[in-house]
């Protein structure tokens, strides 16, 4: 008896001594659906199997006030979207009550772990029945173009006026609704397209194509390359996503038009961040998981690839211009793993 006993003491030990049991972390997402939602789920999964940390992921949130959450210190991870964190910085948008020295010093206790295309966008897309075969076609339509308000609504309201040359009110009708009742606001008929962020390939086309078939319109290369649009994609946060229709398997019953076989959009870029004050040893233990790992992760689901996680090249995610910073333990993670890393996300 004393034998199993002691046994049972030291294994409830161990158990409480071990690092995934010593050390609980918060971590916050948007959809959980989403690329912030696998992100998560996957660092949760693989911190715990390796002994790193207990993460605890609550998904459903709002990113700009996790992210002002983590910059104070209330979580231990955020997703932190790029423009966000530069609108953080300069206190303008939905962070101009903080005041410029306030925002600039909550911004810069953000760094980030690993980086991900949280938000491509892929216009235009409607039901092939509605005959909306170009851009030009969107004029005195109904397009659900978003949320009430945020960045989608902000980029898609953008691309419409610089592609199809109207402005919500003055050429077309805009419907806003939240991402919970989106498609279900698409299917019922009651608008002709959507101009909208999605995974490639989406996780809602099935749902869609349930109901018919689908038409998705590329951004023209003229309009595309032109010198307004070229400032639209270079903006802090943004990067060009151009993608071979032959590499977007969305179904036999949706058409792509394009005329050159590529689809022509935009990304938004994010990263999954702490505060700087966690321990270099952690977030390197951390990043290092996530990064070993990505060949299981890209096969939990037909999107995780195109999301590029863990990319490290500038002009695919853009970290110079907003100054994004990255962990000193993420960076090492990446030399460690031969990763080169840019410049500018050293702190």
């Amino acid at each position: 008896m004393k034998v199993i006993l002691s046994g049972i003491v030291a294994l409830t030990l161990g158990l409480i001594n071990s690092p995934a049991n010593s050390i609980t972390l918060t971590h916050h997402c948007a959809s959980q659906g989403g690329a912030t939602g696998l992100s998560s789920s996957h660092l949760a999964e693989v911190a715990a199997a390796k002994n790193i940390a207990t993460i605890q992921v609550s998904c459903g949130k709002t990113l700009t006030k996790t992210m002002k959450m983590l910059a104070e210190g209330k979580i231990d991870i955020s997703p932190s979207v790029f423009i966000l964190n530069f609108l953080m910085k300069k206190s303008v948008g939905p962070y101009t009550s903080l005041g410029k020295e306030k925002g600039a010093k909550l911004a810069d206790n953000i760094r980030i772990l690993y980086a991900y295309h949280i938000a491509p966008m892929f216009p235009l897309i409607s039901f092939t029945t509605k005959g909306i075969d170009s851009w030009d076609k969107l004029k005195g339509k109904k397009v659900l173009n978003g949320p009430p308000r945020g960045g989608a609504l902000t980029t898609a309201r953008g691309i419409i006026r610089l592609v199809a040359g109207v402005s919500e009110g003055k050429g077309y009708i805009g419907k806003q609704v939240g991402w919970s009742s989106f498609d279900s606001t698409f299917l019922d008929g009651g608008v002709d397209a959507t101009v909208r962020p999605a995974t490639n390939p989406p996780g809602f086309m099935p749902l869609y194509l349930a109901a018919g078939k689908v038409t998705v319109v590329s951004i023209p290369k003229d309009k595309y390359n032109s010198p307004t649009f070229q400032k639209l994609l270079t903006a802090p946060g943004n990067v060009p996503n151009i993608t071979p229709i032959k590499d977007m398997n969305w179904g036999k019953n949706v058409k792509f038009i394009s005329e050159d076989g590529l689809h022509r959009s935009l990304a938004q870029v994010a990263g999954d961040a702490v505060n700087k004050k966690m321990s270099n040893s952690l977030a390197k233990k951390l990043t290092a998981a996530f990064l070993s790992t990505q060949d299981a992760m890209n096969r939990k689901t037909p999107w995780a690839k195109s999301s590029k996680y863990g990319e490290m090249d500038e002009k695919q995610m853009g970290f110079c211009k907003p100054g994004i910073k990255f962990h000193p333990g993420a960076i090492e993670a990446y030399k460690e793993a031969g990763i080169k890393v840019p410049a500018c996300v050293i702190p």
